[in-house]
C-alpha cells in the first residue's frame, strides 16, 4: 500500500499522510498506551478540544466526556476523526467504565491529593479531568481510586483542564515506557 502524502494536507504526521481515517484510527488503536481520558464539562468548557488533541499526541485508546452532549469539534483541528469520542449522559454511565479501566484517577488540587511527582501510574487507568474553574465534582472525586496533583512551582494555584490534561497524559506515558 502507497502512502505517499499525495497533496494531503491534513494535520497528521507524515506517517499518516495518504491513509484513509479508518486505517489511521486502526494504526492508533494498536500503538495506544494503556489508559483513556474522561472529562466533565457540566459548563461547556472550550478546554475540551484541547483535551481530544492531547489524547491523540499521546496515544490514549480512547476519549470520554460527561455533561454537556456537543462540543465545538472545530477545537480539535480535525483530531476528532482519528480518536474515539463517547459521550456519557451521567455517573452511572462512567461508574460502567470500571468493567473497562480498572483504576480511576482523578486530577485535580484538592486536598489530599498526591503530586504527580511522585506518582506511580498503573495501566489500565481512566484519567478523569474536571473544567475549569469548578474542578471535578465531589461525586466524581468519591469514584476515584487517587486524586493527583500536578507539581507546580510558580504563583499560580491551578492550569486550565487542557493544559493540565497534556501535563498529565505525558507524564503518564512517560512513565509506562
Amino acid at each position: 500500500m502507497d502512502h505517499g502524502n499525495g497533496g494531503d494536507t491534513r494535520n497528521i504526521i507524515d506517517r499518516y499522510k495518504g491513509w484513509m481515517e479508518d486505517l489511521i484510527r486502526e494504526d492508533l488503536k494498536k500503538r495506544s498506551f494503556p489508559y483513556a481520558v474522561c472529562m466533565e464539562q457540566w459548563q461547556g468548557d472550550f478546554n475540551f478540544g484541547t483535551l481530544i488533541r492531547n489524547a491523540n499526541a499521546f496515544g490514549a485508546q480512547e476519549v470520554f466526556y460527561i455533561g454537556k452532549k456537543n462540543y465545538d469539534r472545530r477545537s480539535t483541528v480535525g483530531t476528532h476523526h482519528y480518536t474515539s469520542v463517547k459521550f456519557l449522559s451521567d455517573l452511572e454511565e462512567l461508574k460502567t467504565l470500571r468493567q473497562i479501566y480498572s483504576n480511576f484517577i482523578g486530577v485535580d488540587n484538592v486536598p489530599g491529593s498526591v503530586e504527580m511527582n511522585s506518582f506511580q501510574w498503573q495501566p489500565n487507568s481512566l484519567l478523569i479531568f474536571g473544567e475549569e474553574g469548578t474542578g471535578l465534582t465531589k461525586e466524581v472525586i468519591e469514584l476515584c481510586d487517587h486524586i493527583v496533583a500536578i507539581t507546580m512551582y510558580g504563583s499560580v494555584r491551578s492550569l486550565n483542564a487542557g493544559v493540565a490534561s497534556g501535563i498529565t497524559m505525558n507524564d503518564f506515558v512517560s512513565k509506562m515506557k
